[in-house]
């Protein structure tokens, strides 16, 4: 953490989050979010600034710099101003508020995130970075401050006025009734065709924008289930394409593993160098899909590749999985990550390496070279590109011994707080890959994980904590905390038949139902007990990560497969999607997750029971791998002994009179319909069928 000796630290110097820590030792007298800041600002009447970011943000660092570290800055801010900096990884429900405020004044978000509010928290104006000086079409820091500190003094009343009728605005986008009716089916269609408008042939991804790239991996999830369900092999294709040339580009670190934020261009070149573990989990989770539906090697690869980084470099001694490494190191982006050819050369000998790579005296960055493999021009999905195993042996080698030189290297900040919801996803991704590839390993880091966060971050009466950090488990979890450990769980009661993890999953799903429901049938992002917040907020868009309500329809339809309360979860389900309607037929692109459950929901579930005798457990291990690497992703299924079945049978109808007669017997259920039990996995397919 920085720290400067000579400079007194300032109340963040208590925090945890290694965010809040970098400005600790800032000449502004930070606050962290809480009772104290808000006092001091009502009784000495002055604005506040709420300052957001996380510590992996670039453009939060350069602010520091050149703002928060300045003493002009500071003084201009002590005096007129109470500043308050938050980390929006630990508050992402803070954070969801202002960011709609700022949508609200018309400007386009992003991080560092900036608002003035008056003492009782209400949104003034904001903006994202600010320089110091006027530069780039903006207004620079200090004189923003000196206006808003003006205002406040000579036009008060009208300031309060404007934000409380901002605030109202809030308030009132937030009301909405619960939806009567659902999409229409054809949204399933439009969204591929969507897709298919924006794909990029030549890089592939999708051009959202003018210049950046982001990881669509929710995207290509959906894509691979719309592929299955509706038999489109170009939707596959989009999916495979892209995801090959995410693995093979700059935005992947070819020598370490991870995927970076996310691409400058539109060639997947020249990356955002920090890595998040939402997109690694998410990119996973894309890859395991893709090895399960092609068996295509290059995946199984890739899934090793990501879940190498995150043993070797992101699982903290504690057992949960840090949250992001920076994009920065000694002062400068993607430092880290970089090869002159001079150092190169020096490293590795094979010549069809260094061209594979792109290396040269030129480079690719600032004199540099990203190493990359540019697939542009051809078409993976109809061409496979494979190479022989020498040079993919050679190509290893390589790798091993540029990763040790590497390792020499001063290496970018890791965040290590570990967040729910992120290990969680990182849960679900391991899951899925040790299901695709039948690594039991990848499950048993699973396991592993989910059992610490089960340990740290769940208290005695079931309630989750938001992050944790040097021992300490902190903030109260919000809706996707809790939406995605319900769902870890239930995945890994259907892997392991422990019934622990479904009990988890049922008692948190009360606490979701007694703090976070709405009377519109869907959820709000933050917990009722939380008090500190002008609005209460419901989300449904799957931005960085899955919202809330998009893993809420996912559990529920697994919960009805069990036959869980099935109709009740059924329309649960149903719930959500009436109620994000509009957003799932005008703007599905960007409701991927979602969409993926109402096409999952549209279809209807397939139930499978496998029951057997205690002695023929390895009769019904191989019909459970091959369920697991089913393609149908609406088979939901439960392999289990028969005397657990008989006691268990009471939580979990889909268990109810079921006997493993001889050996085993497999009850396969679909359009609520239940054929003859049978035998053996190639009598259950043909039950099972499309």
């Amino acid at each position: 953490m920085q720290s400067n000796s000579n400079q007194k630290p300032n109340k963040l110097i208590h925090e945890k989050s290694p965010y809040l820590l970098q400005h600790a030792y800032n000449p502004v007298h930070w606050f962290p979010w809480g009772e104290e800041a808000f006092a001091k600002a009502k009784r000495e009447d002055k604005v506040i600034l709420l300052s957001i970011g996380y510590s992996t943000c670039h453009w939060c660092h350069v602010m520091e710099r050149e703002s928060f570290e300045d003493e002009n800055t500071a003084t201009i801010l002590n005096q007129y101003f109470v500043s308050i900096k938050l980390d929006r990884e630990e508050r992402p429900d803070i954070d969801k508020i202002y960011m709609d405020a700022l949508h609200a004044m018309g400007q386009q978000g992003g991080w560092p995130l900036n608002l003035f509010l008056t003492p009782e928290k209400e949104p003034i104006l904001g903006g994202t970075y600010f320089p110091p000086e006027a530069r780039y079409g903006r207004k620079g820091f200090k004189e923003v401050l000196q206006l808003v500190a003006n205002a406040w003094q000579n036009q008060k009343s009208e300031l309060e006025q404007a934000a409380k009728d901002l605030a109202d605005h809030l308030r009132d986008s937030e009301r909405k009734n619960a939806g009567e009716s659902l999409p229409s089916t054809d949204v399933f269609e439009r969204t591929y065709q969507m897709f298919s408008r924006v794909y990029d042939p030549i890089f592939f991804g999708f051009k959202m924008n003018q210049q950046n790239k982001f990881p669509p991996s929710m995207s290509l999830s959906y894509l691979i289930d719309y592929s299955y369900f509706f038999e489109n092999p170009h939707a596959l294709e989009i999916a495979y394409n892209t995801a090959y040339a995410m693995k093979k580009g700059g935005i992947y670190d070819q020598v370490g593993g991870g995927l970076c934020r996310y691409a400058t261009d539109h060639e997947w070149l020249v990356p955002h160098f920090e890595k998040m573990l939402y997109d690694n989990s998410l990119f996973l989770t894309a890859l395991a899909k893709l090895y399960q539906t092609t068996q295509d090697p290059f995946f199984r690869f890739a899934i090793q590749d990501i879940i190498g980084y995150y043993r070797r470099d992101m699982t903290l001694p504690d057992g949960g999985i840090a949250s992001a490494e920076d994009a920065d190191s000694e002062g400068e982006e993607g430092k880290f990550y970089i090869w002159s050819l001079e150092e190169f050369d020096e490293i590795v000998s094979d010549p069809w390496v260094k061209e594979l790579w792109n290396v040269t005296e030129e480079g690719n960055f600032e004199g540099h070279t990203i190493l990359n493999e540019i697939i542009s021009g051809t078409n993976p999905f109809q061409t496979k590109m494979e190479i022989s195993e020498s040079k993919g042996k050679s190509l290893q080698e390589a790798k091993g011994k540029l990763l040790s030189r590497r390792s020499e290297r001063i290496r970018p900040l890791r965040d290590d707080k570990i967040i729910t919801s992120w290990n969680c996803l990182y849960i679900r991704s391991l899951i899925l890959s040790s299901q695709a590839t039948g690594d039991n390993t990848y499950l048993e880091d699973a396991v592993r994980i989910y059992s610490f966060i089960d340990k740290n971050l769940r208290d005695k009466d079931g309630f989750l904590y938001r992050r944790f950090r040097e021992g300490e488990a902190r903030f109260q979890g919000n809706l996707t905390d809790y939406a995605e450990f319900t769902y870890s769980s239930l995945l890994l009661f259907q892997e392991t038949a422990n019934i622990q993890y479904f009990r988890n999953a049922k008692s948190t799903l009360k606490i979701i139902e007694a703090y976070f429901a709405s009377e519109a049938g869907v959820y709000y992002e933050s917990i009722s007990t939380n008090t500190d917040l002008i609005v209460k907020t419901v989300e449904g868009y799957d931005g960085v990560e899955p919202s809330g309500n998009s893993t809420m329809a996912h559990v529920f339809l697994l919960l009805s497969g069990f036959g869980v309360d099935a109709g009740f979860h059924w329309d649960k389900a149903k719930n959500i999607f009436s109620y994000f309607k509009k957003e799932l037929s005008e703007n599905s692109t960007s409701y991927s997750f979602m969409l993926d459950a109402y096409l999952k929901w549209s279809k209807g579930p397939t139930e499978v029971a496998v029951i057997y005798k205690k002695e023929n457990g390895s009769e019904a291990e191989e019909i459970k791998k091959a369920l697991s690497s089913y393609l149908n992703p609406n088979v939901v299924w439960v392999v289990m002994e028969e005397e657990d079945a008989k006691k268990y049978a009471n939580e979990i109808p889909l268990l109810e009179y079921r006997t493993g007669g001889d050996s085993h017997q497999v009850y396969v259920c679909k359009n609520l319909v239940c054929e003859t039990p049978v035998k053996g996995w190639e009598a259950t397919k043909l039950l099972i069928g499309k």
